[in-house]
Formats: C-alpha cells, sequence, structure tokens
C-alpha cells in the first residue's frame, strides 16, 4: 500500500512542477517591466500659465484652425470665447466636434458657444434667451446639440473633471488647464501638447466611452514615447486604482528630491509616502493652494519635517504637479485626493523625460519661492 502511494506522487509530480512552472512564468510576464513604445516623431510642448497664458492659447486655437477631420473635448469648465469660436471654425469647415462635459456647467457650455456663434467677443457673454431657445436642441437625456456642435454631459455625482482635446487622433492637449479665459490669463496651471497618435487614440477611446454613456470610461493606461519623453496615461474612475498605484510608486523611487505644487492634497496615502521619502532622506518640499489650506494635510507633512509652503498667486494656483529627482514629471487633471482615483473623472501622466522635468522644476521652485512658508 505505502509503495503504491509513493508511486502515485512521483507519477504526480511532473503535473506539479509543470504547474508551478506555468504559474512562475506567468507572474514573470505580468510583474516584468515593459518595453517602452518606439519614439514617434514630434516632440512635447509645455506651458505654464498666467506667463505664457497668450501664447499657450494661441497654439492651442492654431490646433483647432488646423484640425481636418475631428475635435475631441472633454472639459471641466468651460468659459472662453476665443475657444468656443475655435471650435465653431472647426465645425463650419467641416471637422467633427463633439465635447464631453460637467453637468454642473451645463449653462456655461451653453451661454459661450451660442454667444461665439452671434459673433460676440466681449467676456462675459450676454446671450438672450430667445438665442438659447434656438440654438440649443435637446437630443437625448444627457445630450444636446449646441450651436450645431454635440455636446454630452456627466450626469453623476463625481465631477467630469477632464481638461483634455485630441486633435484628428494624431495630438492631445491636456494638463490642469480648464477652458476658461482666466485659468489662461490668471491661474498658475500647466498644458502640455503631446504629439503623439499613440497617446491620441488612447485619450480617444476614453472620450468616446464617455460620450456614449460609460461614465466611469475605460480606465486602460495608454504608454507612450516621443523624442525625449516616455510616459504612460491613467484615466480615472475605472483605472483610478492603477493611476494612484502608479502614482505611489513614482514616489517611492525617488532617491533625493520631490517637488511638490498641488491645488489640493488629502490623499493620506500620497502624504504618508512623502513622509516615508522625507524619513529616507529625500529632499520633499511641498506648496499647496492657500484657499484649500484647512482641506488639505498640511500639518500632517510639517509634523513630519516636510516644509510646506502656502502659494502666493491672488487668483488660484491650480497645479497638480510632482517632479521627482529631475526626471520625473506627474501632471494631469487629478487633484492629490481620493475622489480623483475613485470618483472623478481624470487623467493622470507619469513621464520621464529630464527636459520636462527641468521645465516643470523650475516653475515649482519659482512658485515655491514666491510662496509663504507655513
Amino acid at each position: 500500500m505505502g509503495t503504491k502511494r509513493r508511486r502515485k506522487e512521483i507519477a504526480g509530480l511532473p503535473g506539479y512542477l509543470l504547474l508551478l512552472v506555468l504559474l512562475f512564468l506567468w507572474l514573470f510576464q505580468e510583474l516584468r517591466p515593459r518595453p517602452a513604445p518606439p519614439a514617434e516623431a514630434g516632440a512635447a510642448e509645455v506651458y505654464f500659465m498666467p506667463e505664457e497664458g497668450p501664447r499657450a492659447k494661441a497654439r492651442l486655437l492654431a490646433l483647432m484652425d488646423g484640425a481636418r477631420e475631428s475635435l475631441e473635448g472633454a472639459f471641466y469648465e468651460f468659459r472662453d470665447l476665443e475657444i468656443a469660436q475655435g471650435l465653431l471654425r472647426a465645425k463650419a469647415r467641416g471637422v467633427r466636434v463633439r465635447l464631453y462635459g460637467e453637468s454642473d456647467y451645463r449653462e456655461d457650455f451653453r451661454r459661450y458657444l451660442v454667444a461665439a456663434s452671434l459673433g460676440q467677443t466681449q467676456e462675459p457673454p450676454r446671450v438672450p434667451r430667445a438665442a438659447l431657445r434656438e440654438r440649443v436642441r435637446p437630443t437625448s437625456i444627457d445630450c444636446e446639440e449646441v450651436a450645431g456642435i454635440p455636446v454630452c454631459y456627466d450626469e453623476r455625482e463625481g465631477f467630469m473633471h477632464h481638461k483634455f482635446l485630441v486633435v484628428d487622433g494624431k495630438a492631445v492637449w491636456t494638463g490642469s488647464t480648464n477652458m476658461t479665459w482666466n485659468a489662461f490669463a490668471r491661474n498658475n496651471e500647466n498644458s502640455l501638447l503631446l504629439p503623439s497618435p499613440t497617446l491620441a487614440q488612447g485619450y480617444a477611446r476614453e472620450f468616446e466611452a464617455l460620450f456614449r454613456g460609460e461614465k466611469e470610461g475605460l480606465g486602460e493606461p495608454v504608454a507612450f514615447a516621443l523624442e525625449g519623453v516616455e510616459g504612460v496615461a491613467y484615466f480615472s474612475p475605472k483605472g483610478g486604482a492603477k493611476a494612484r498605484e502608479a502614482l505611489l510608486e513614482a514616489v517611492a523611487r525617488a532617491q533625493k528630491e520631490i517637488l511638490v505644487a498641488a491645488f489640493v492634497l488629502t490623499d493620506r496615502k500620497l502624504v504618508e509616502a512623502l513622509e516615508r521619502a522625507h524619513r529616507r532622506g529625500v529632499s520633499v518640499r511641498v506648496l499647496l493652494e492657500r484657499r484649500n489650506l484647512q482641506d488639505s494635510l498640511e500639518e500632517d507633512l510639517l509634523k513630519a519635517g516636510i516644509p510646506v509652503r502656502q502659494d502666493g498667486n491672488p487668483y488660484t494656483m491650480h497645479h497638480k504637479v510632482l517632479v521627482l529627482d529631475g526626471t520625473y514629471v506627474v501632471t494631469g487633471s487629478y487633484n492629490f485626493t481620493a475622489r480623483a482615483y475613485g470618483v472623478n473623472n481624470e487623467n493622470l501622466l507619469v513621464l520621464q523625460s529630464p527636459s520636462l522635468a527641468e521645465r516643470y522644476r523650475k516653475e515649482v521652485l519659482r512658485l515655491w519661492e514666491a510662496g509663504s512658508p507655513l
């Protein structure tokens, strides 16, 4: 009996080992770093508001005026007549223009697009109710046509907080900058133009999902590479867990320096990651928007010995930026809150680029010097 049992155990051993080998190979494939995609032609462009606001606005309008096939915009806020005019010019040329917006700002989408269609140029526009009735046509529960442009809205409890535009499926404009005149003229903001078809098609898929009613989006990360830049874009809330994990991993990898410029900072796991970085000898500095100090976790940072300053802009310091070791940049629409990864529609970019990191580092340090210590 004992001999038979031993024979059965020995006979079953190769199958057991085979399963272990297959499991090991699967884990190796899943956990090993993915190879970077081949670099596409073109270079990233970055703009910092308000100093570069006029140049950034001109570049954005030039993108709209150069579009040949499609413009797909997911915009949290929309209060800028020049941008509205650019979208209408594209539509008049036969470009397919579609917008997805936050329902809290539905009236602004209507007012600005209709005002632009009436030829108004003065901010803020004044639109007769009769014109709104004539030029706003409901098409479904969450969608309407405004001055001939299809606009759908997010009606969820969370914010549709994106600020991105996909141009012809070939380039993406994204960052912290809302489509409002004051974002370009007054606030501290950052916008990126990334001429990557790979990235643009990923953003276009996310837009398409939202536009057709998948309110949480697809949440599929998109890896891309341009000249001097490698990166991954993440989308919340469907892919929010991956976005947050990438953010925390970037902080955990830092060895020398982390600079933070944050409109708001309430994600306790991120704060704890910054504290751990500080304890292992990384230089950590955090700049916060002053009006959100009561909501942010600055007291925890200060108790940990991390220098914290409030910004000096009388309007809004709206960045959501980390610069790490002069090499990595984290940016996007994604505020450093639990809602950003779990509830809101957001996009987060993790970029490896010494040249971009240098630009962002200079911006954060400039604002740091203008800020006040807590």
